[in-house]
């Protein structure tokens, strides 16, 4: 345990650190400007606060990721070159204007509606610059500690704004934003150095990047969808679906714990085909039981949710930046597809709880949104399980070209099996993979780096967290691993 965790603290540079940080707080900038649209509605109910700035954040969304994407596309968005100074600074001047102008006074001259889509242009792309500082991760197990650590410091932070009183919270979050310009800069700059190369972007390079994480962007957005549902039905009735209007917190700080028990004491990460045969069926069941057990365990369940939603999420955003770097890919184009998706699924969602919540036919509601609920997760669940399909058909190719490609008698060929099989279970990269099978052979880092063409101190890094993804210290450990 004590050797586990000192692997992995070697592991976190302060770059690392630097930007697990910076992501936190943005995601606790952004939950907290949502939910209490920048501090005007201090006690929402999850995702429902304002509808009006609901919807104005969802365009601004939805314009912010058009805008990025089309960028992105016609190859004009290098990577880290999306702007959010101004952003911030604007996040900023709206909580100091909450923050010491009385509200009334805001709500008179101020449109809901114009607030919401304010912070959709704003927050959204602020929100891709602090996704892309994790892009610099190359360690898959630092990358999912990363999201973990941000989601339970972004949880306690949030709790503590929600003891404050608003115009101190407000003034507290409006110090955060203007902090946050100085701090991504310096983060750009650390995680930089250590980025491999990119390429400026466009369709052909996001066709690959897709390929990998579709499906979770996939399971995400459903997710978005009936979260959505049950919030705004919760809302609109107030009846049997009793949401606890902490369990998105108390959610994100369940599954940060977990999770991150998880990678320290297993010392991998969790297989994303989990998520798609364990963790999704299963909050199927806990959304059908919401009609019949709301009244008795509706909060219990509710947190229940929250903490496969968060889990579910994370995994999604796990994805998304470990395709990225895979493919040498510019962040911004599948975020603006994943962001977008999820806002989108979630006002249909909204929509649906709405007209749901406002049936006066007896138990008529019920049997409508039980209805719904099956049919988006039997589509959900069919398109979950064909990228299941074909993730697993993947293997196969990859040996079938190495069997064409390889001579016959090759260590690589004759042990193609056992390399399969230990990339798969310890979701190593294609570029772990090939130094996996140099150090079995017995070869240096010196050897590994001129056979793949890397530097030295490349290979290095590649052995370095190949070693913490397998629970091993050395080269004879790796060789043994051949052996069993």
């Amino acid at each position: 345990m004590g050797k586990r965790l000192g692997d992995l603290r070697q592991l976190f540079t302060p770059a690392l650190l630097g930007a697990l940080a910076i992501y936190a707080s943005y995601r606790l900038l952004a939950y907290a400007s949502y939910v209490t649209n920048f501090g005007l509605e201090p006690s929402p109910l999850g995702y429902v606060s304002n509808p009006p700035f609901m919807v104005g954040a969802a365009v601004g969304n939805l314009i912010s990721c058009a805008l990025v994407f089309v960028l992105y596309a016609g190859g004009r968005l290098h990577s880290y070159g999306l702007g959010f100074r101004s952003p911030l600074v604007l996040v900023a001047a709206i909580y100091l204007i909450v923050a010491f102008v009385p509200h009334e006074i805001v709500r008179e001259t101020v449109a809901m509606s114009f607030l919401g889509v304010l912070w959709g242009l704003m927050v959204t792309v602020v929100g891709f610059v602090a996704l892309e500082l994790l892009v610099g991760t190359a360690s898959s197990i630092v990358l999912i500690v990363q999201l973990a650590l941000s989601a339970l410091l972004f949880t306690m932070g949030s709790f503590v704004l929600g003891l404050l009183p608003p115009t101190i919270a407000a003034a507290l979050c409006a110090a955060l934003a203007l902090a946050l310009v100085p701090a991504m800069q310096r983060g750009r700059a650390a995680v930089r150095v250590n980025s491999v190369p990119r390429v400026v972007g466009g369709l052909p390079t996001l066709r690959a990047t897709l390929r990998e994480c579709s499906t979770p962007i996939l399971a995400v957005a459903v997710f978005e969808l009936v979260t959505g549902l049950v919030n705004m039905y919760a809302f609109t009735s107030h009846s049997s679906f009793t949401i606890a209007t902490q369990a998105p917190l108390e959610g994100s700080l369940i599954c940060a714990v977990l999770l991150t028990a998880f990678v320290v004491f297993a010392t991998r990460i969790p297989h994303s085909r989990f998520m798609y045969l364990a963790v999704f069926p299963g909050v199927i069941a806990v959304f059908l039981a919401l009609p019949y057990f709301g009244d008795t365990w509706g909060r219990s369940l509710s947190t229940i949710i929250y903490t496969a939603y968060t889990f579910t999420a994370m995994l999604s955003t796990f994805c998304v930046v470990r395709a990225c770097r895979r493919a040498g890919d510019c962040l911004y184009g599948v975020a603006a597809i994943l962001s977008a998706s999820m806002r989108l699924c979630l006002m249909v969602g909204l929509a649906l709880g709405w007209w749901f919540g406002s049936l006066t036919e007896g138990g008529t509601f019920v049997h409508l949104s039980i209805v719904c609920s099956v049919c988006v997760y039997v589509l959900g669940a069919v398109v979950l399980l064909w990228g299941y399909r074909n993730s697993r058909q993947k293997p196969v190719v990859e040996v079938v070209e190495v069997v064409v490609e390889k001579e016959p008698e090759s260590f690589e060929q004759f042990h193609a099996g056992r390399v399969e099989e230990l990339v798969e279970r310890y979701d190593l990269s294609p570029r772990e993979r090939d130094v996996l099978v140099g150090l079995a052979q017995g070869n240096t880092a010196a050897s590994i780096a001129e056979g793949l063409h890397l530097s030295t101190s490349t290979a290095q890094g590649y052995i370095k967290s190949l070693y913490v993804k397998l629970g091993v210290n050395r080269k004879q450990q790796v060789i043994d691993l051949f052996q069993k």
